[in-house]
């Protein structure tokens, strides 16, 4: 995937992981849906994309490496330089002196962003109670009171 679009996606889904909990975890009362939902999202992306650093789907590069823009000789190489699929190379030295260590660090800050954009979520869509609505409260669309509801008691007449 690469690692800037995986912090695109990890992102992303961080971002609305507390309002696909309002829509899904809460009404059915799945109160640990947001833990699993966490895990499995920073967990896939871990391991997919550390797979693709070691080299285990190197066999599917140079299937890539036949679009005529694209030069893609390993997975290290495709993690850093993974824009090459829509035409754009930076031409990052995968094999220069650091980058394991620093591909590291890339991989730990996963949570991290994780976690950054899930407390982003739940300030915008709400906490993790049924009560707790969020700043996206106020851009909601206002509920109008039904033909027969009353929603104040008409004044009597005196």
């Amino acid at each position: 995937m690469g690692f800037f679009t995986s912090f695109l996606f990890i992102c992303i889904l961080a971002l609305f992981s507390h309002s696909l909990y309002h829509k899904y975890g809460l009404p059915k009362g799945h109160l640990a849906w947001i833990y699993y939902f966490s895990l499995s999202v920073v967990g896939t992306f871990l391991i997919i994309d550390a797979l693709i650093y070691l080299g285990i789907f190197d066999f599917i590069f140079p299937l890539i490496s036949q679009i005529p823009w694209v030069d893609i000789s390993n997975g290290k190489d495709f993690m850093w330089n993974s824009f090459q699929l829509i035409n754009i190379n930076f031409n990052i030295n995968h094999d220069g002196p650091g980058m394991g260590w620093l591909a590291l660090l890339l991989f730990l800050s996963y949570p991290m962003w994780y976690g950054f954009f899930k407390n982003l979520s739940k300030i915008i869509f709400g906490g993790s109670k049924p009560y707790q609505e969020g700043v996206w409260y106020i851009f909601k669309p206002t509920k109008k009171p039904k033909e027969n509801d009353h929603v104040a008691k008409t004044p009597r007449k005196t």
